[in-house]
């Protein structure tokens, strides 16, 4: 027993490091000017971010049911060997069909992953009875994934003004690091649920979540914070280039994003604790008066609203992630919090076009002012209706 305790708590160091391999993205300061470069347009770029969320879509529930039935680790290795393989169509293809493959393969990876980390993450700490500390672990966490893709920015930034292609190759090479990462876990002891008819088992399952009334309203809210602040992160390489920033530049720019998403998260714990619930959620708000603030003036000095922005995506994250974490027993958990992320997929296949239709018909700055409104309005009703909401039970 002491062995397999001394092997659990080696869990959290290992999982920092997959989380850091896991966002390591050289490629994204550079994906538009990619985009760019293979001749597609505004509409054709969300559409292909809209169709990684729609096999995410596809997939999350199911990926997150066979994470509780077969194991977490098992999902993960599954996830190891995806992401580099949708990088490697990235980095050897160039057009439009072959990019929403490769958008493909990585939300397989993506739904793999989702989910079957912080699950095992929250029953490891349940054995090393340290689960009040689960928020301060996925503070860390966010933290670990920001400073991967902030390092990784910088980096693939610069490794650009070289070549566009440069960080692609790159980057297969190190998410092949993330397999022996995984293959370290340890899977922790928990009552696995039996597998009869496992479309019945996610139809049940889905339908208790969104009949909680309070789970429904977070996923909700989760699902329009995820999903403005990711159409947000595209809009940002837009409005740079509008500014003709230069790519290295970018990359310090989102680098500079990730580590104040970071600090966020890595603060997310005591914060939370002072505000209360109610402010925890209500700070959020502040999302949408940053992208009507950039929608409104397009100049240099408007970029230091990406901070402030940062900064509340990081703390918002691991703020849900315990909430969710908190409704549901251990059998189901990874299924419930795949629910909950598939609410933010379906939100971004919506919105993401949409967004890009508006720019490429319109102009950016009308489409980020659209964005900040549609995002103040729809949280605060979500909101007013989560603070009336009572109910709290388990479900199982």
């Amino acid at each position: 027993m002491e062995k397999e305790l001394s092997r659990l708590r080696a869990n959290p160091g290992k999982l920092y490091a997959y989380k850091f391999i896991s966002e390591f993205f050289l490629i994204v300061p550079v994906l538009i000017p990619y985009y760019i470069l293979n001749h597609l347009n505004a509409t054709q770029i969300f559409t292909i971010q809209a169709a990684f969320h729609v096999a995410v879509l596809l997939l999350e529930i199911p990926t997150g049911y066979l994470a509780d039935v077969i194991g977490r680790k098992k999902t993960l290795v599954v996830a190891a060997v995806f992401f580099p393989l949708g990088l490697a169509l990235y980095a050897f293809t160039g057009s439009f069909v072959t990019f929403v493959l490769a958008e493909f393969c990585v939300a397989v990876a993506n739904s793999m992953r989702s989910g079957s980390d912080s699950a095992l993450m929250y029953d490891t700490l349940i054995l090393l009875d340290r689960e009040s500390e689960y928020k301060k672990f996925e503070g860390r966490s966010f933290l670990f994934t920001r400073v991967g893709t902030a390092t990784a920015s910088i980096i693939g930034g610069f490794l650009a003004l070289r070549s566009l292609h440069l960080p692609f190759y790159i980057n297969v090479a190190t998410y092949c690091l993330m397999l022996p990462v995984v293959l370290a876990l340890t899977e922790p002891r928990r009552k696995k649920p039996q597998a009869r008819n496992p479309f019945l088992d996610i139809v049940r399952i889905s339908v208790q979540c969104f009949k909680h009334p309070r789970l429904r309203l977070l996923m909700l809210l989760g699902a329009l914070l995820q999903s403005a602040s990711v159409i947000g992160v595209w809009s940002y390489f837009l409005y740079f280039r509008s500014l003709r920033i230069s790519v290295g530049v970018v990359g310090v720019l989102f680098a500079l994003f990730q580590v104040s998403s970071a600090f966020g998260s890595s603060r997310a714990h005591g914060l939370s604790q002072r505000l209360g619930e109610k402010w925890s959620f209500l700070v959020l708000l502040a999302v949408g008066a940053v992208f009507i603030g950039l929608g409104s003036v397009s100049a240099v000095p408007m970029i230091a609203l990406i901070v402030p922005a940062a900064l509340l995506w990081g703390y918002g994250w691991p703020v849900f992630m315990d909430a969710f974490n908190r409704l549901a027993t251990s059998e189901i958990r990874a299924t419930v919090l795949s629910v909950a992320s598939m609410c933010s997929s379906a939100a971004f296949v919506v919105f993401s076009p949409l967004f890009g239709r508006v720019v490429d018909a319109t102009s950016l700055s009308a489409a980020l002012v659209g964005l900040g409104l549609f995002y103040s309005l729809g949280g605060g009703i979500l909101m007013a209706l989560l603070f009336k909401t009572k109910a709290s039970y388990v479900i199982s």
